[in-house]
């Protein structure tokens, strides 16, 4: 795919790694000016972020099912037709990307979790690993069967964000003496999206605190 074929409008997202940290944020394509594609600013809790030259930055967007990819992409925030927005400098073409599951975000919290049974929901203790939009990986002494339901109460703040999921794999940690389980989240759920993007902006801001840099005007063609 080529710049030129960017729908103004169109969805995008950004993958950010930076000290180990993976990260990914969703925008908009405001419009294209030769090499460069310009975006709504990436917010987190209203704050729009910028980024340092130590994240590595690849530019993702996708169409009729297909994910194309630019590696290696520079930021900048820029002022353009009066709004503050992210400059992306492109260059050749997007690369058909293959991804197989969204960004995990690390939790190591333990948390409640409910098993449904056949006597109705058991709620045991486990230690939330990582989640991610499409699933959750968690850690318990527990024995919990294959394709078995389980519902996650995750807390933000004042609110709960329920999610329901199947269990699709099991692996036993015999340094932890407990099993791994991975699961999959049944539906979408735009609470946790919403949840996971506020807190990768957290985790780039604690550990990037000067990583914005001033915006430069860039003029409307």
């Amino acid at each position: 795919m080529l710049i030129d074929e960017l729908p103004k409008g169109g969805n995008i997202e950004l993958e950010v790694k930076y000290s180990g940290q993976a990260m990914s944020f969703r925008s908009n394509i405001i419009a294209i000016k030769n090499n460069s594609v310009l975006i709504t600013a990436v917010k987190v809790n209203d704050q729009t972020i910028g980024f340092s030259e130590k994240c590595q930055i690849n530019f993702l967007f996708k169409t009729d099912g297909k994910v194309f990819l630019w590696e290696k992409i520079d930021v900048k925030l820029v002022k353009y037709d009066g709004q503050i927005c992210h400059k992306i400098d492109l260059y050749g073409e997007g690369k058909s990307y293959n991804r197989r599951e969204s960004y995990r975000l690390y939790i190591g919290e333990d948390m409640p979790l409910y098993v449904n049974t056949a006597s109705g929901p058991s709620a045991i203790s486990v230690l939330v690993k990582d989640i991610s939009e499409t699933g959750v990986a968690f850690i318990t002494k527990d024995e919990i069967d294959i394709d078995r339901t389980i519902r996650l109460k995750l807390k933000d703040n004042n609110t709960l964000i329920s999610l329901s999921g199947v269990v699709l794999r099991k692996e036993y940690l015999p340094n932890l003496d407990s099993n791994l389980y991975g699961c999959r989240f049944n539906e979408k759920n735009n609470m946790l999206g919403k949840y996971i993007a506020k807190k990768q902006g957290e985790q780039l801001r604690k550990k990037a605190p000067s990583y914005s840099s001033p915006p430069t005007r860039e003029r409307k063609k």
